[in-house]
């Protein structure tokens, strides 16, 4: 099995092309965190509103009523 060649051995091209590679796949993992910290906003979102609504439940006033009083 041939060995890998060390990073002081390889060629200025050689080197770019590895470099190359680390950039794309740093891309691909920021992309991916990019993606999972808008998902996890959305479900902050969506758990805000879902206590937002169960207050309004709870409180048995009606949404024109809170409306009005945030209106204030």
């Amino acid at each position: 099995m041939p060995r890998r060649k060390k990073v002081e051995n390889l060629s200025l091209e050689e080197m770019l092309m590895k470099t190359e590679q680390e950039i794309k796949t740093t891309e691909a993992e920021l992309k991916e965190l990019r993606l999972k910290a808008k998902e996890l906003r959305k479900k902050i979102e969506d758990k805000q509103k879902d206590e937002i609504f169960s207050a309004l439940l709870a409180s048995g006033k009606t949404v024109e009523e809170v409306m009005t009083y945030l209106r204030k």
